[in-house]
């Protein structure tokens, strides 16, 4: 369950990106993040980190907001909220897990000499455990250079106790109005926290209340059609065992016609789960008594997102694509297939919920040439992508 600002924030964050300690700040979310679109509920705040040059995020462009996060992780964190200040390094490690050719050394080396750590009692740092929400508490307190503070009497907490060995730093956590904790009372110390939340909380401590999160810019998506097509090619030889009964109307709990359910589901098999409709109907147009009209359609989104291309030539038809196909009997079109290469005039196709020859009825899945006077429309499922994030 998504947690509000409040108990996100309540949560220590923990999260910070892991990516190279040599990354320069970037223009926030511009473009933004693939998981993060101006409608997720901490835009504001994960742009303010990005902004700051506190994290980058994943390649491809992913923030990953419901990961954890690591304890090496949290001390780049803090190192370039610090400034990224310089360290002399020595040549032997203050951790015995932490080696000198450690990717976040010098951030681990900082965090010790300020004192914000000291690791564990047998000498490690244990630098990819998750740092957990008391761990965190102490860390911050420190950071802020232990700030004068008196412990209240009464805990704020109904699951922290004033004999916990971080009992002073939770509760002045909790006075500084970074975190309230969890709607039930408690605090939960020994809990980790997501990298959205570690945002929130992070902006709420640190931020400006007058900044302002620029408009959302959504990146060109990642593109590699040798992944698609190799996982198509690898259902060449799938047999529907009996009538609307196979493995890819399983996967979407459907009993229909299923040519564009096999596309979805080599693209989400492939790792782009969001880059073709994943609908059980393919058209409204196309027997529209068995679709429900209150339910979407794999042509009306397609239509809705506005990426079709009705004028289709072969230059049109790249690796990866997705065609409509019309039969001509009067029925628009009703087939959905994947572009493999162009050959004479027309295609290669891997194509799902079709028979092994014309008039056959051995439904399955087959690697087959058509004319380019069958082919209705196509689409870049990149573009499809970009225009639904």
């Amino acid at each position: 369950m998504k947690r509000t600002i409040v108990t996100a924030v309540i949560a220590l964050v923990t999260a910070v990106t892991v990516i190279p300690a040599s990354a320069a700040p970037s223009q926030a979310a511009s473009p933004g993040f693939r998981d993060v679109t101006n409608h997720y509920q901490f835009y504001r705040e994960i742009s303010w980190m990005t902004d700051k040059g506190i994290t980058t995020g994943y390649s491809g462009n992913w923030f990953r907001p419901e990961w954890e996060v690591s304890r090496e992780a949290f001390a780049a964190f803090l190192y370039r909220l610090a400034g990224r200040p310089n360290v002399s390094l020595p040549s032997r490690s203050p951790f015995r897990d932490v080696p000198t050719n450690h990717q976040f050394y010098k951030e681990i080396v900082w965090l010790e000499r300020q004192n914000i750590t000291t690791g564990w009692s047998d000498g490690t740092f244990r630098p990819d455990l998750a740092i957990d929400r008391n761990a965190m508490a102490a860390f911050l307190y420190r950071f802020e250079g232990r700030p004068k503070f008196t412990a209240p009497s009464s805990s704020p907490f109904k699951d922290l106790r004033r004999s916990d060995p971080f009992y002073k730093e939770i509760t002045w956590l909790r006075s500084s109005g970074i975190t309230t904790g969890y709607s039930d009372g408690t605090f939960r110390p020994y809990a980790s926290t997501s990298r959205a939340a570690t945002a929130a909380f992070l902006f709420r401590g640190f931020g400006n209340s007058s900044y302002k999160a620029p408009a959302y810019v959504a990146p060109r998506s990642p593109w590699n059609s040798s992944l698609i097509l190799n996982k198509a090619r690898s259902q060449v030889g799938y047999r529907e065992p009996s009538w609307r009964n196979n493995k890819f109307n399983d996967w979407i709990d459907g009993n229909s016609a299923w040519c564009q359910v096999f596309v979805a589901w080599v693209f989400y098999e492939a790792g782009y789960p969001e880059y073709v409709p994943r609908e059980e109907y393919y058209d409204k147009d196309f027997f529209p008594s068995s679709v429900p009209s209150n339910h979407p359609s794999f042509v009306s989104r397609l239509q809705s997102a506005g990426v079709l291309d009705w004028n289709v030539s072969l230059s049109d038809l790249d690796p990866g694509d997705v065609v409509l196909i019309n039969w001509g009997t009067g029925q628009g079109v009703s087939h959905a297939a994947i572009v493999h290469r162009v050959d004479g005039n027309g295609a290669w196709f891997y194509e799902g919920n079709t028979a092994a020859a014309t008039g056959g009825s051995e439904r399955g899945v087959y690697h087959r040439w058509r004319s380019l006077s069958v082919i209705d429309a196509v689409f870049s499922p990149q573009d499809y992508y970009d225009a639904t994030h």
